[in-house]
């Protein structure tokens, strides 16, 4: 995808720089020419421009790229400017990073009804992680479904299984199983007979589950 952007602090140069490696064709957009030389190596393409100037901004990719992401979080004011000037250039998809609820309501008041808040997300995933050891990261689908992925539990180490004798002692679905970070099995690409398949697992194995919390919990604690 063809991603802008705009604003390469702390949020917007890590997302740059993620978008970047996962093969996405980035424009970083920054008016600190200090900022864009330093992310130039790391980040797809940098730009110094003024993104709050409407002559400035028309210089970028406004119909050409797929989202542009306002990344600006500290200056409340220069955040809706420029939310409101990609609006009104009809840029298709507009993306803004929001810190406040006054914030949030102003930019959907605008029309900018995609935002992102990253510091109460970091704080959510946290907040879900901290009682459960051994996790890597966290996925939620509803408050009770998640996603985990964790290093394998010292009680699985060694042992041959199938992925469907495993969701039938566990009560959770194998999505994928690492091993020196490359992929030795995914449900996504397994055959039909899964109850065929014995893999023995490693201490240096990591393991993504799908469940329920209360089953998550139990397997934890094994």
């Amino acid at each position: 995808m063809n991603i802008v952007t705009i604003g390469l602090g702390t949020f917007g140069a890590s997302l740059a720089k993620l978008l970047t490696s996962l093969g996405h064709d980035v424009l970083g957009v920054d008016n600190d020419l200090g900022k864009v030389e330093y992310f130039k190596d790391t980040v797809a393409n940098t730009i110094c421009l003024d993104a709050t100037d409407p002559h400035a901004l028309k210089l970028l990719p406004i119909k050409e790229a797929d989202i542009f992401v306002v990344c600006i979080g500290e200056d409340f004011g220069i955040s809706i400017q420029i939310a409101a000037l990609l609006k009104k250039f009809g840029v298709a998809r507009i993306i803004c990073r929001e810190n406040s609820s006054i914030h949030l309501t102003v930019l959907n008041a605008i029309g900018v009804k995609e935002t992102i808040n990253p510091e109460y997300e970091s704080a959510r995933i946290i907040a879900q992680k901290l009682p459960l050891p051994g996790i890597q990261n966290l996925f939620a689908i509803t408050d009770s479904l998640k996603i985990i992925e964790l290093f394998l539990p010292s009680n699985f180490q060694g042992r041959k299984i199938s992925p469907v004798n495993f969701r039938k002692e566990t009560h959770l679905k194998i999505v994928a199983l690492k091993r020196n970070y490359r992929v030795i099995y995914s449900s996504a690409s397994a055959a039909e007979n899964d109850d065929k398949i014995e893999i023995e697992m490693k201490e240096s194995d990591t393991i993504i589950l799908a469940g329920e919390m209360k089953d998550i919990k139990r397997f934890l604690n094994g």
